[in-house]
């Protein structure tokens, strides 16, 4: 009796129209699951502009120039390839489409391609890697946290003694800045993404000035900089190689951002909502590296070295320049970019990881309490020994690109070539014969082909990532190449199998004939007049005269109300 009721008691809400208490798309749907209704879709274009120029402003963004300036690129083809990789990764805008007319997010858009047991690696796949860097990211946000507590204390936070055995791999003091950041960034974990857009549109005020302040006071302070920071220089067919080692480098801060842009697109109305993301990610990526370049150039021309770390830079500033002044203008400084790393926390990982556990278990995770359970997993992964001790480790994350690229290249050829647009919603939570996400049993091989496919031609490099010289030069070049090849080799390879044998569009036996003209499902989102459930909004739409797909199409006036909106 006590165990039925606490299992009772964890069990998420089922569904936004409760009957009965059972939940109306089955047990693959909970609240959280099931299409966005009207009333949450509430992220404007200025919030989706919001969220990718602030997300940039992060430690590995600024930290980008320092392993481009270690395989020999002087500062302008650094900057070249920094725009370069950033009009690559605007290609996360062909990836948001679907999520936005259907109002679903990753761990349900992820089963239109990959079947609905297929999703789950996929979703599996994201989660893990998102755990520890979650970690990693509230770690670079403790440092940030450090510095600060220096600035208010100043020799009685340095002077506190380190009781912490050298193996532990951090300090007293950095461990209490560390349990500090954590409780600041705690509460967001019940920040649901539906309400998240106004925290981006805060941080993409106060983390620009932060970074540029910076930047404007080391080259006032240090007289200019110094922008010969390589040890060495390549040219030739080296230099080509490294560009494009460059180009993967700067896409690989965005690659997640492909993948999750569907847990945040599902909250807009209509595509052209998140169009102004685009220039959100076009302009702020290239300026944190560019940030980066200068305020890390000044330094190095009045300290001598390069410091990367921006918490580093901080520290020898405080050390020559201590006073009220610089304390408090330091103060500011990192505080502000301890608090913008915890928002590109949240959207980069935490969100993730809680509608990845709501995927993966709906029955009793929503996303804020998969957020809840991500936030504690911080401790566990102890960050701070995979960023000092563990950088083989944290090659092996960067690989990450290899493993989602193609994923990305299967959901978007799957899209708009495959399906043409069209998504029947309640078959994405019935794993049956006939729905067009059941495939063979669960499952789209040609997917999961393809995904292979992509990674298989790129992975033989990462061994040769963490130890230089264990294979063969060029499969390291390959692998430094490893977005442009594995995104396009799983998009080819989806579309040769696509062609070769076409996917479902409908469920078998009911609506095979409908119409699979472009989109012509998004005038009902995705429902049939017969379906049920059927959502009341969409029965709304029906009453006032859109007339849905399953009749006889789409009227002219669904036709004309598409185009204005697509």
């Amino acid at each position: 009796m006590t165990k039925n009721r606490v299992l009772h008691a964890l069990r998420a809400k089922q569904t936004n129209e409760e009957v009965d208490g059972e939940a109306s798309y089955g047990k693959w749907s909970n609240v959280d699951l099931e299409p966005t209704p009207p009333t949450a879709r509430n992220w404007s274009g200025w919030y989706f502009f919001a969220f990718q120029f602030s997300i940039a402003f992060s430690p590995t963004t600024y930290n980008i120039g320092s392993s481009l300036f270690a395989i020999g690129l002087t500062w302008w083809t650094i900057v070249i390839a920094s725009f370069v990789g950033t009009g690559l990764c605007c290609i996360v805008i062909f990836n948001s489409r679907g999520a936005t007319w259907y109002h679903i997010g990753f761990p349900v858009y992820a089963r239109i391609s990959a079947g609905i047991y297929g999703s789950l690696f996929f979703i599996f796949i994201r989660m893990i890697v998102a755990i520890f860097y979650m970690g990693t990211q509230t770690y670079y946000a403790s440092r940030m946290m450090d510095v600060s507590l220096r600035c208010i204390f100043g020799h009685q936070w340095t002077d506190i003694p380190n009781s912490l055995p050298k193996s532990a791999g951090i300090t007293t003091s950095q461990m209490v800045a560390f349990f500090n950041t954590w409780l600041l960034q705690f509460p967001f974990a019940w920040l649901h993404p539906s309400k998240a857009g106004p925290l981006f549109v805060v941080k993409s005020f106060l983390s620009p000035v932060a970074y540029t302040a910076t930047m404007i006071w080391a080259l006032v302070k240090f007289d200019g900089v110094n922008l010969n920071l390589a040890k060495k220089t390549v040219s030739g067919g080296q230099l080509g190689w490294n560009f494009m080692r460059a180009i993967n480098t700067v896409v690989s801060g965005v690659v997640p951002p492909m993948v999750n842009i569907a847990d945040l697109a599902r909250y807009g109305n209509r595509p052209r909502d998140v169009w102004p993301l685009v220039a959100g990610l076009f302009i702020s990526k290239p300026a944190v590296i560019l940030i980066g370049l200068f305020t890390t150039a000044a330094g190095a021309k009045h300290f001598g070295v390069a410091n990367w770390n921006l918490w580093d830079l901080y520290g020898l500033i405080l050390d020559e320049f201590w006073g009220p002044g610089t304390r408090t203008l330091i103060f500011l400084g990192a505080i502000i970019q301890c608090f913008a790393t915890i928002v590109t926390n949240v959207s980069s990982n935490a969100i993730p990881i809680g509608c990845d556990l709501n995927g993966l278990f709906p029955k009793y995770f929503t996303i804020v309490r998969g957020m809840i359970l991500c936030h504690i997993l911080v401790w566990p992964v102890a960050p701070w020994l995979l960023v000092n001790s563990a950088q083989n480790f944290l090659t092996f994350l960067g690989s990450y690109l290899c493993f989602i690229s193609p994923i990305v290249a299967v959901m978007i050829v799957d899209y708009w070539i495959a399906r043409r647009g069209n998504v029947h919603v309640p078959s994405l939570y019935r794993p049956e014969v006939g729905s067009p996400y059941y495939y063979t049993k669960g499952v789209n091989f040609r997917a999961y082909i393809a995904w292979v496919c992509g990674v298989v031609l790129v992975i033989s490099g990462i061994s040769g990532a963490i130890k230089p010289g264990s294979i063969s030069q060029t499969a390291v070049n390959v692998y430094n190449c490893g977005f442009v090849l594995s995104l396009t080799a799983g998009a080819l390879v989806y579309y040769i199998l696509i062609k070769i044998w076409p996917v479902q569009i409908y469920p078998i036996g009911t609506h095979e004939g409908e119409r699979k003209a472009w989109e012509s499902m998004i005038a009902t989102e995705g429902f049939f007049l017969d379906d049920e459930p059927m959502p009341e909004y969409i029965k709304e739409k029906v009453f006032f005269g859109v007339e849905p797909v399953g009749t006889s199409g789409l009227s002219e006036d669904g036709e004309a109300e598409k185009a204005k909106d697509g």
